[in-house]
């Protein structure tokens, strides 16, 4: 893990938020609900979490890239959450998403962005349980989330 201001978690029990992590803090040695109740959404208050119980450990993946400041970030993702990050600038790889424990990552948009001569491309994937499919839902938010980046 980065040891920077850098690093968040994306809430387990709703997938969207984004929330700073503590450097010393490891997101697979805190419970899930820990996690979320970190968060301020509706399915954290109300304990209905759709990437685990209350006793599930670890995430599906890690995704880094750089922030507007040149600065690594690094966020870590729950299974089935879909995210979206800077991948290349100009033909250089600036992020890459890493899949955990039995995860992998699912592609579910690509968005090439050109303008001032600098062309950069922006993925949305989500990471995804073995034998799991992605979901119409799934594609149509990471289209969203990529167009969004760029």
């Amino acid at each position: 893990m980065a040891e920077n201001e850098n690093v968040f978690f994306i809430c387990p029990a709703c997938g969207k938020t984004e929330l700073p992590l503590n450097s010393s803090d490891d997101p697979n040695e805190i419970l899930y609900i820990q996690l979320a109740e970190m968060d301020t959404c509706d399915e954290a208050a109300n304990a209905q979490f759709v990437y685990g119980d209350s006793f599930t450990k670890g995430f599906g993946g890690m995704v880094r890239d750089v922030d507007a400041e040149g600065e690594e970030r690094v966020r870590w993702v729950p299974p089935r959450a879909v995210v979206a990050y800077h991948f290349a600038r100009n033909e250089e790889r600036i992020g890459q998403a890493e899949p955990m424990n039995d995860f992998y990552p699912q592609p579910l948009y690509r968005n090439l962005s050109k303008g001032d001569g600098v062309e950069n491309i922006f993925v949305a994937m989500a990471f995804l349980p073995h034998n799991e499919s992605m979901t119409p839902e799934m594609r149509a938010q990471g289209e969203a989330l990529a167009k969004s980046l760029g």
